[in-house]
Parts: structure tokens; sequence; C-alpha cells
């Protein structure tokens, strides 16, 4: 059975003979329209596979000048596509006489099972064409049949008639009688057809040759003056044997004598063939019933067929349609590529990501169209379409520095690419990790920070009690700076356990404004010491539960971080507000700003960019923050830098607004 596949692609021809290979069919493949319109000039199909998008005539234009041939406008044409799979692409292929619509990527036992149906309905159109074409042939003959009978019998009685003057020579039985049946004479016919001798019937009444009601005397002469008369009776020969003949009677006047003639002949023949041309009509209608109802019952399991197909095509349109939502309605970059890196589907996310609408995208190269892809991606893309194995790895955005997990899987039609966005899930890893080293110090400084003390605390109690005898008073100032780095030792100590996760916080409702205004005398000092200024811009914000100590070293420590950050002159600004629902504490100057290189290291402990520094400022500061559900945020450029610090508001709070 010969099938016709029409596909550009050399490979999707190749995938189609593994699906359909079969020794029942008779593959014969096409790479364009007009290579499949030549095909269907020499063969006869039972089903065509047809791609859409294909140079020269695609796959629409080449079904339309298919049913415009009347020997193929039954022929059924499957569409395949990966990218006409819109409604409106779907509607026109069933317009021009599509059977059925499949996408790419294709079930292939789904196929296979198609095309078997299709081929068995192709059988069976042909069969019953083939079946009426022998029911027109019979009629024909038939009609033939019925003509030759009736020439036939035509010459037979134009031959009768003739037997009336060629007496002797005829086959017929001649005979001669009196106006009262008697026989006159009988032509030499009488012994072939009765078994009489001429001499046994001369005198005889001619009723021994018709016995019974069959033929009458009476009844045969009346009316038979100027014209014959033809009857069918009943014979019967010498041994007894009855046989049916064709009786002619007409009469001659022979001088003044009415003189009967009758020709007698043997129509057995013809009655046995009027029996099989009965029989023949009876058997022929009897066909043409069944053949009829066999053809009802096909056409009714046709419809049946066709209807079942028009609803599978329906449920795949639907889930086609779902799909495509689903793809559309994800966060992710999706879109898929085919064999030549042309791109055959791009969801909305990734238009956004291309900055590129759809249209400008399909049917594109995605490495002529993004050269700067080509170095870095193109190997990992490669791998999966050489391979055919699925690939994974990270790369920047297109456009952005955001990060996108990709995920690349092989498919018939090409590559499935997704792009992932992790720039989130990066920063919260990178916060999680900063957070388990401030919990290790925490932990650390909790462990080791009561042990250092107790051996500080004797030694600067021996140093002391040393300091005050007379023999050492020459060395009392050396005395002293061992003290002063001691006791500078227990403020870095002091300052080492306030990282402890777990350090016990008293929790009061406080005001920031307030704490700021307390802590400003003791700000004003520090910047005036540094000839530096400080503006307070404070607006009202929500009451907090806070931990007054830790909050004035959280502004302290940051305060004393930008003071150091200017050089003389520069001015640093403090402001309160609301974002929101949030409180916000803002600590800006106007120093250099931080190195990006620094920026991810920043709240590290023991990290510092300062020359005497000890890295644990805004290592306390991020702990601090930490334990009161506040988080810090940090803006840095040339001309300074603001930490932001953003404390969270429970949704119950029951606190009011205050200066």
């Amino acid at each position: 059975m010969n099938i016709l596949l029409v596909d550009d692609r050399r490979e999707n021809l190749l995938a189609l003979e593994a699906v359909l290979k079969s020794p029942d069919y008779n593959l014969i493949f096409a790479s364009c329209g007009e290579e499949a319109l030549k095909c269907l000039l020499k063969d006869d199909f039972a089903v065509i596979l047809l791609d859409v998008q294909m140079p020269g005539l695609d796959g629409f234009e080449t079904a339309k000048l298919i049913r415009a041939r009347k020997k193929n406008k039954d022929t059924p044409i499957i569409f395949i596509t990966a990218i006409y799979q819109t409604t409106e692409n779907i509607v026109k292929g069933y317009t021009l006489g599509a059977i059925d619509y499949l996408f790419k990527p294709f079930d292939p036992q789904t196929l296979k099972l198609k095309i078997e149906a299709f081929v068995k309905i192709h059988l069976n159109q042909k069969q019953m064409k083939l079946q009426n074409e022998l029911l027109t042939q019979w009629a024909f003959d038939l009609e033939k049949m019925n003509e030759c009978l009736e020439l036939t019998t035509s010459n037979l009685r134009r031959a009768e008639a003739l037997a009336r003057v060629i007496g002797e020579t005829s086959t017929d039985t001649v005979i001669t009688m009196d106006g009262l049946g008697y026989i006159l004479n009988v032509n030499p016919a009488v012994t072939e057809m009765f078994g009489y001798g001429h001499e046994e019937l001369l005198a005889q009444h001619v009723s021994g040759l018709f016995p019974g009601k069959s033929f009458s005397i009476q009844k045969s002469f009346r009316g038979v003056n100027n014209r014959s008369k033809v009857l069918d009776a009943t014979a019967t020969r010498k041994d007894g044997v009855a046989f049916p003949v064709e009786v002619q009677i007409s009469v001659a006047n022979i001088e003044g004598q009415q003189i009967h003639v009758c020709s007698v002949r043997d129509i057995t023949e013809r009655k046995l063939l009027e029996e099989e041309r009965k029989d023949q009509n009876n058997t022929l209608r009897k066909l043409v019933q069944e053949r009829t109802c066999e053809l009802f019952q096909a056409n009714e399991k046709l419809k049946e067929e066709i209807l079942g197909r028009k609803k599978i095509s329906k449920r795949l349109i639907k889930t086609s349609l779902k799909l495509t939502n689903i793809l559309e309605s994800i966060t992710d970059v999706f879109f898929t590529l085919n064999h030549q890196w042309q791109f055959i589907f791009v969801n909305k996310e990734a238009e956004k990501y291309w900055q590129k609408g759809r249209d400008e995208l399909i049917g594109r190269n995605i490495w002529a169209f993004f050269p700067e892809y080509l170095p870095e991606y193109y190997p990992l893309f490669m791998k999966a379409m050489s391979r055919r194995a699925a690939s994974h790895f990270e790369i920047k955005g297109i456009h952005s520095d955001e990060s996108y997990e990709v995920h690349v899987y092989p498919s018939d039609e090409g590559l499935s690419v997704y792009y992932h966005n992790i720039s989130e899930r990066r920063m919260f890893e990178k916060e999680m990790a900063r957070l388990e080293r401030l919990n290790l110090v925490g932990q650390m400084a909790a462990g080791i920070g009561h042990e250092i003390r107790n051996p500080m605390t004797t030694v600067r109690g021996f140093l002391q009690l040393l300091g005050a005898k007379e023999e050492f008073q020459q060395s009392k100032d050396y005395f002293q700076l061992m003290i002063e780095e001691l006791d500078r030792a227990n403020s870095i100590i002091t300052e080492f356990l306030s990282l402890a996760k777990n350090k016990t916080v008293d929790l009061k409702p406080l005001s920031l404004n307030y704490m700021i205004g307390n802590l400003l005398p003791l700000l004003q000092a520090d910047a005036l010491v540094s000839d530096k200024d400080i503006i307070m811009e404070l607006q009202d914000t929500v009451v907090l539960l806070l931990d007054e100590k830790e909050i004035r070293q959280l502004i302290l420590n940051l305060v004393r971080n930008g003071l150091e950050a200017m050089p003389a002159g520069g001015k640093l600004t403090i402001r309160t507000f609301m974002d929101g629902v949030e409180p916000v504490l803002a600590v800006g100057d106007e120093g250099c700003g931080i190195k990006s290189v620094d920026l991810e290291k920043i709240g590290t402990p023991f990290f510092t960019t300062k020359e005497n520094g000890t890295g644990l400022g805004l290592a306390t500061c991020f702990s601090i923050s930490a334990r009161h559900n506040a988080e810090i945020q940090i803006d840095t450029g040339p001309s300074g830098t603001t930490i932001f610090v953003r404390f969270k508001l429970p949704i119950d709070t029951p606190f009011a607004m205050v200066l």
C-alpha cells in the first residue's frame, strides 16, 4: 500500500520511515510540494503525511493543489508541524481537507495506529469501488444478454415464419391439417421432434401430439384467417415424454379448401434459458441487496470513524491549547530550537529575556541573532544536540547580571531550553553563609570569652598592685600602658561577645528618634574632634521592642564607621522614616564608597579595611540586627555610602506612631 511522506528535512523523513516501516507499506518520499505533486501523477496513495513548513510550496498550498485534482480529492491528508500550532492554522488545515493535524514531537505509536486506520479505510473504499464496478459490469452484461435473448427470439419467430414456405428444409415440424384437425401432411422434422414416422401420423388427429388442455383445436383455429397465430403448448413424443413447444398456426386456401398449417418448434432450450435468466436476475437482485446492505454498513462505520477522528482532533486541539497556556503562564524562560538552531517557539518570559518579540525570533538562528552568545554557550548547547543527552549549567543574563540555571533537553525537533532565574536563591545562599559564619563566631565568642577574661582580670589586678609599690614608681607609666592595653583587649572581647547568636536581649518599647536624641551629644563630640558635621533628619516612626544597650551600640558603630570613612569637613546624615510599614534607620556618609570586591565581605568577623580596625564593628551590627528581626542593606558609590537598617514590624503590633 503506497504512503506518501512529504518533508523538506531528510532526518524527519527517516524518523517517519522508522515509525511506519512495514512490509505492507510502500513508503514514498518527497522533499517538497512540487515533488509530491509529481508522485501523485504516477501513483495512487492510501494516505499523505504532509509537513506544513516547507520552502517553495508550503504544506497548505500543496494540500490545496492536491484537493483540486479529481483523482485525489478524497485522499486522506495528515498535516505534521512543529510551528503552526495556533487555532487559526489548525482550522486552515482542516478547511483545506486535512483528516488530521499532528504536532511535533508526536507519539510514534499514535501515528502508527492512525496510519493503519487510514490504510484500512482506503482498502475498504477500494474494495467497495471494485464491487461497484463489478455490479455495474454484471448489470451491463445482463442487459446485453437480454438484448441477445430478445434478438434471438425475434430471429426465431422470423425463422418460423419463413418455415411455412421453406417446408422440408425447416428443422421445425410443419403439420398440414384440415379444418377438423386431421393431419394431411408432416415434414421430415417430425421424426426427430416427436419420434413418429411420416406414415404413422397421416390421417391422425393432431390432438394426439398435444394431449391435455394445453392445445385445443377449436380455440387454436378460431380467429385464424389472413394472419398466423402463435401459441405455447405442451407436446408429447412417441415415447410419452412431454416437452414445451411453440405452435404457429396459419391458414391457406387451396382450391377453395382451407388448409391449416401448424409449425411446431421445440422451445425446451429457450425455456431453460429463460429459467436460467430468471435465476440470474434473482441472484443478481439478491447480490445487489446484499452489497447495498454491506455498503450501507461500511458507510455507517466510516461515519462513526470520521466522528471519532473529529472528537480526537478536538481533544488534541484542547490539549495543545492547555500546553501552550501552561508554557505562557510559567515564570521561567522557555524556548525551542530546531536542528538548524532556529527558534520555533518562545513564551512570554523568553520575549522579555531576549527583549525581542516572537515575530522577530521565530525562524531566526540564535547564534546569528545573538553572536555574543556563541563563544561561551555554543559548546554547552552543542553537547546536548550531538550527544542527545540533557545538559544543565548556569549562565549570566544577556541583558542583566542576573544568574540563570539552564536546562537543555534534546528532542526529535531539536532542543527544548528552560532558563530559571536563580539570582534570589544565590543571594539567599550568600546571606545564609554569612549568617552561618556569624553564628560560628558567636558560638566561639560565647565559649572562649569567659575563659579569656579570667586571666586578664588577674593580670590587671597584679599590674595595679605592683604599680602602687614604691620600688616600681619609676616604671609606673609602663604599668599604666599595660593596663590600658588590657582594657582595650577587654573591650574587643566585649564587642566579640556581642556576636553571640544566643545572647539574651532585654526588649522594651522604645523610639528610634528618642535613642538617637540621647546619643546626639556624644555623636556630635566625636564629629567635632575629627572636624566633621552631623545632620539629623528624623521623621515619625512607630515604637519598637528594642534592647537599648544593643541599639545604642548599633548606632554608635554605624556613625563612627561613617565618620572614619570621610575626610575632614565631611557631613554625616542620620535619618529615620517609615517605608510602608517598616521603620528604617539610615546612616549616610560622604566618603569614597566601598569597593565592589569588599562589598560581599562586609559584616564578616575580623574583616576590616582600617589599619587599626578589629573587623568586629559591622559584624556586631549584623548580629544585633538579626536579634531584632531587622535587615541591613548597603547602598554605596563614589560619592559615599548609606547603610539602611530596616526593622520588620509585626502585623499585630499594638504600638502607635510617636516622634
